[in-house]
């Protein structure tokens, strides 16, 4: 391979790419939608919503109800001891939002109450009258039984679990849930990263077929050489539009917590993360992610990129436009969806034999091997073997890319079947 030529193609791909505007929004923009994803939840979380549904509570124990309406007065009110029928026609003429019937069994048997309402309020209803429910009949039980104050503080305690590694430099803490979400969005971050660049080698190789310029090109450059410089052109672009949003993002998660308490009037200007949202009382914690899991992730990243997209610009040259590619990107389509169906297992046990195996099939790899890294302390033979594998796959397919791509840039007018690619990469 001409070194000078192969870097010829390689500057023309990201200097022409990094000028677009597309580049520029792009960059500008996915910031501003990962701020707007952090704080939009958190300012919805603060707004206290108004409840208008109102339960209407047949007690005929005439205990359960009092309790109730000491947990949520505005949600509970009292009905008549009429019959079911009349407090379904009460609901379907709104006059109440639902009603549920108390009776004695609620609190001595097993049977659980039944709501009946119009459906209205979503989960939220459903799940906090549930916990009022299962308040009032403890409670009235522990009355009934006369139990004391030390057993009710006992059965009212909730252990949690903190967790601790232990490495040869000690210990540290560990946020199971924290650190899973972190691998949750290596993984996106890689598997759309396979999406968007992969399209972009692949609509640059058929703009260039269709406009005939290809032909100009491949007088002076061999097939190889134009398809490499252009995988890793548009690899490095890959790479500065990450950079860029790592940069930001760390700005951006550095200054969520705090915004989100100043919102509540409960912190100083100047609080680190983790504290604000301690203070702020926000469900998250940000984890400490090590170098290894960085390097990890960047190392993947380039190998599932240099995986997929020599595979793209195959499919690219063996079309004339980007509608007619459908038909050759289904078997391509195929291991970039499989590793959805793996998230389940790898988070749940990383170590696992199912978890190690799928983590070290190339097309596989680059989404779940910094998930894996994430969550667990990974062996490093493992990390090595499956970026071996890797480059073996992509030395491979960037052969056979590279036959296919020396006669499709060629080829016009006719659409590529399977048969005819093989011939293609037989062709000497």
């Amino acid at each position: 391979m001409d070194t000078s030529k192969f870097l010829l193609i390689f500057k023309r791909e990201y200097i022409t790419r990094v000028r677009t505007k597309a580049f520029i929004l792009s960059t500008i923009l996915a910031p501003m939608g990962l701020l707007i994803l952090i704080v939009v939840p958190i300012i919805l979380s603060s707004v206290q919503t108004e409840q208008r549904q109102v339960i209407g509570i047949q007690d005929e124990t005439q205990t359960v109800l009092i309790r109730l309406l000491e947990q949520n007065p505005d949600r509970y009110q009292p009905l008549p001891p009429v019959s079911a029928d009349s407090l379904r026609s009460m609901v379907l003429s709104g006059s109440v939002d639902g009603f549920i019937i108390i009776t004695e069994e609620h609190i001595t048997g097993n049977r659980s109450p039944e709501l009946f309402y119009t459906g209205t309020g979503g989960l939220s209803l459903v799940s906090e009258i549930r916990g009022d429910l299962r308040a009032a009949l403890q409670n009235e039980r522990l009355d009934r039984a006369e139990v004391g104050e030390t057993v009710r503080n006992i059965l009212a305690m909730r252990t949690s679990l903190q967790t601790r590694v232990l490495t040869d430099t000690g210990e540290q803490e560990n946020d199971t849930m924290s650190l899973f979400f972190v691998g949750y969005i290596m993984f996106f971050i890689i598997y759309a990263a396979m999406f968007g660049y992969g399209a972009v080698i692949m609509r640059s190789v058929i703009e260039e077929k269709s406009s005939r310029i290809i032909e100009v090109i491949t007088s002076s450059v061999r097939p190889f050489e134009l398809l490499m410089g252009k995988v890793m052109g548009v690899g490095a672009l890959g790479l500065t539009q990450f950079a860029i949003w790592s940069v930001a993002g760390a700005g951006l998660l550095a200054l969520a917590a705090p915004i989100a308490v100043l919102l509540g009037g409960t912190a100083e200007v100047g609080t680190d993360l983790n504290t604000a949202a301690a203070q702020a009382d926000l469900p998250f914690t940000m984890p400490s992610i090590g170098a290894e899991v960085w390097i990890t992730f960047i190392l993947f990243f380039l190998a599932g990129y240099l995986i997929y997209s020599s595979l793209y610009a195959a499919v690219g040259s063996a079309v004339d436009a980007e509608s007619d590619a459908n038909q050759l990107m289904i078997p391509l389509m195929i291991p970039i969806m499989l590793p959805l169906l793996f998230i389940g297992n790898v988070a749940s046990d990383p170590n696992s034999t199912f978890s190690v195996i799928t983590s070290l099939v190339p097309f596989f790899a680059p989404m779940l091997m910094p998930m894996r890294v994430a969550m667990t302390p990974v062996p490093f033979w493992e990390i090595a073997l499956g970026l071996l594998l890797c480059i073996i796959t992509f030395t491979a397919i960037i052969w056979v890319s590279a036959r296919i791509y020396r006669v499709g840039i060629l080829m016009y007018g006719k659409k590529a079947s399977f048969g005819e690619l093989f011939r293609w990469v037989r062709y000497n």
